[in-house]
C-alpha cells in the first residue's frame, strides 16, 4: 500500500526523513506532494505533515520548524514519557495524532544534529556519551527512532487492516578491529628486551613466560587469537567484517608495519575469509592524506577494494571526517558508536545513508551503527564479565524487538587475562551463542 505524505513545503531535510523510515527502515512505497487536492484525491495510508488536518483517514502529524530550516540553532529539547517511549519537542506543543514529530525528532538523531553545535570534546577530540542529550535523558539504550517509526506504522495499521504490520528482519553483525595482532612478537629487539626486564621488576612473571612462549612460535602470542576466532565463527556460522590498521609508526598507532611479512600473511588469510575494511589510522586525522594511502595499502595486499571503514579510536568528527571517508572512495562506515557507554549513538540500529548536515544533502555514505564495544564495557564502564553479557544481552533483546544488525565492535587483543580480560573469552563466546 503506498503512502501519500503531504506537505505545505519541500525540504531537503523532509525528503532525508522519509527516505530513511520508508526505504531503509521499513519497505513501503511513498510519494511526497505539496498540492492539497492531490492530497486529497489520494488513496491509501496518508500523513498529512501540516499545521492544518485535512482528511478524517490521514495521519496529521503538525510539524516542527526543525525540517523547514537551512541552518543550525540550539533547541530546547524537551522530553515526553509515553507508554515507555520518550518523545522530543522542540517548539510545537501540539503534534496532532502522535505524542510528538517523529520526522522531526529522527532527523535530529540521526543527522547528529548536536555534534554540529558547540561541545566538550574529550581527550581525543571526540564527541562523548556522557554529553549526548540521549544519555542525560535516559534513552541512548533505545532504538528510539525505530520506535517512532513503528509508532506511526501502527496508526496506518489501525486504520486499515491491510498495511503490513511493522515488521524489521533481525541479523547479527560481529565486527573487529585489528590494531595489535601480536603482543610480544615481531618487535625491534631492544623493546623484547626491554619489556621482559620490566616483566621480571614488577614481578610478572606470567606475563615474561607468556612473552618467552611467543617468541618461539607467533601463534602463542597472547593477542594472536585469529584460530580461535576462525573456529567460533565456523561453529556458529558467522561471517564477521575485520578492519585493519595500516598506518605508519605513531603514539596511538602501534600496528606492525604494513611491509611486514607475517602482517601480509594474516591480512591475505582474514580477506580469504571475511569481508575486509579499513581501520583509518589516529593520525590520519589530522593528515588526511594518509586515509587513502593506508586504503590503497590494505587494497594491494588484500588484493581487493575496500570500501568499508571504522575509524580507530572511534574519533569521528562531522562533517569533515565522513567527507574524507567519501572523498577516499570509502562507502559504508562504522564507527557511529560511542567509547565511553554502550547504546544507539543515531537511535537506530540499522544502517542509513548519511545527511551532511551543513550542505543540506543526503550523501551516498552508508552508516553502519554499532551498539558496543568490549573496551567501553570492560574499560569505561569497568563491567565484569557477568555483567557485561547481561547489558549485552539487554541490547540484543532490543535491537531483536525493533529488527536490525545486532553489531558488536571486539578487538582480537581482548582476550588476555593478564591485561585485564579473564573470563572475556568464555563469556564472548556466550555472546555469539545467543546473538546468532
Amino acid at each position: 500500500m503506498q503512502i501519500t505524505i503531504f506537505s505545505t513545503n519541500p525540504s531537503p531535510r523532509l525528503d532525508y526523513v522519509l527516505k530513511v523510515f520508508f526505504e531503509h527502515l521499513s519497505s513501503h512505497p511513498y510519494t511526497i506532494t505539496y498540492d492539497k487536492n492531490t492530497y486529497l484525491r489520494s488513496t491509501g495510508a496518508k500523513i498529512n505533515y501540516s499545521k492544518v488536518s485535512l482528511d478524517p483517514e490521514e495521519l496529521w502529524v503538525i510539524p516542527e520548524t526543525l525540517l523547514f530550516q537551512t541552518s543550525l540553532q540550539h533547541f530546547p529539547v524537551q522530553v515526553n514519557w509515553v507508554e515507555g517511549c520518550p518523545w522530543l519537542s522542540f517548539e510545537e506543543k501540539n503534534a496532532g495524532h502522535l505524542p510528538a514529530d517523529p520526522l522531526a525528532s529522527s532527523f535530529y538523531l540521526l543527522s547528529r544534529y548536536e555534534e554540529y553545535l558547540p561541545f566538550a570534546a574529550d581527550q581525543h577530540g571526540r564527541f562523548s556519551a556522557a554529553q549526548s542529550f540521549a544519555k542525560r535523558e535516559g534513552f541512548l539504550q533505545m532504538a528510539v527512532v525505530q520506535h517512532w517509526l513503528n509508532a506511526l506504522l501502527e496508526v496506518f495499521q489501525q486504520k486499515s487492516p491491510d498495511f503490513p504490520p511493522p515488521s524489521l528482519p533481525y541479523s547479527f553483525a560481529p565486527t573487529y578491529d585489528v590494531d595489535m595482532p601480536w603482543a610480544f612478537c615481531y618487535r625491534p629487539w631492544w623493546k623484547q628486551w626491554g619489556g621482559s626486564l620490566k616483566d621480571l621488576l614488577l614481578g610478572k612473571k606470567q606475563r615474561w613466560r607468556d612473552r618467552r612462549r611467543s617468541l618461539k612460535n607467533p601463534e602463542n602470542d597472547p593477542f594472536y587469537t585469529f584460530v580461535q576466532l576462525h573456529k567460533w565463527h565456523e561453529k556458529y556460522g558467522l561471517s564477521p567484517r575485520f578492519f585493519l590498521l595500516m598506518g605508519d609508526a605513531a603514539t596511538y598507532d602501534t600496528n606492525p608495519s604494513p611491509s611486514l611479512p607475517a602482517q601480509q600473511t594474516l591480512i591475505r588469510d582474514l580477506a580469504a575469509r571475511y569481508p575486509l575494511g579499513i581501520h583509518p589510522s589516529y593520525l590520519s586525522n589530522s593528515e588526511p592524506e594518509r586515509l587513502t594511502m593506508e586504503k590503497q595499502r590494505l587494497e594491494k595486499i588484500a588484493d581487493q577494494a575496500i570500501t568499508h571503514s571504522r575509524q580507530h579510536f572511534l574519533k569521528l568528527h562531522l562533517p569533515e571526517t565522513y567527507r574524507r571517508l567519501i572523498a577516499a572512495g570509502i562507502q559504508a562506515d562504522y564507527s557511529m558508536g560511542y567509547a565511553d557507554d554502550t547504546g544507539f549513538r543515531a537511535g537506530s540500529a540499522m544502517p542509513f545513508p548519511w545527511y551532511d548536515l551543513e550542505r543540506e544533502a543526503c550523501t551516498s555514505l552508508m552508516i553502519h551503527p554499532f551498539v558496543a564495544m568490549d573496551v567501553t564495557l570492560q574499560q569505561y564502564l569497568g563491567l565484569t564479565p557477568e555483567e557485561a553479557y547481561s547489558r549485552l544481552k539487554e541490547l540484543y533483546q532490543e535491537v531483536k524487538r525493533m529488527g536490525g544488525p545486532f553489531c558488536l565492535l571486539w578487538h582480537n587483543s581482548s582476550f588476555y587475562a593478564e591485561d585485564g580480560w579473564a573470563g572475556w573469552a568464555e563469556m564472548y563466546e556466550q555472546v555469539l551463542d545467543f546473538a546468532r
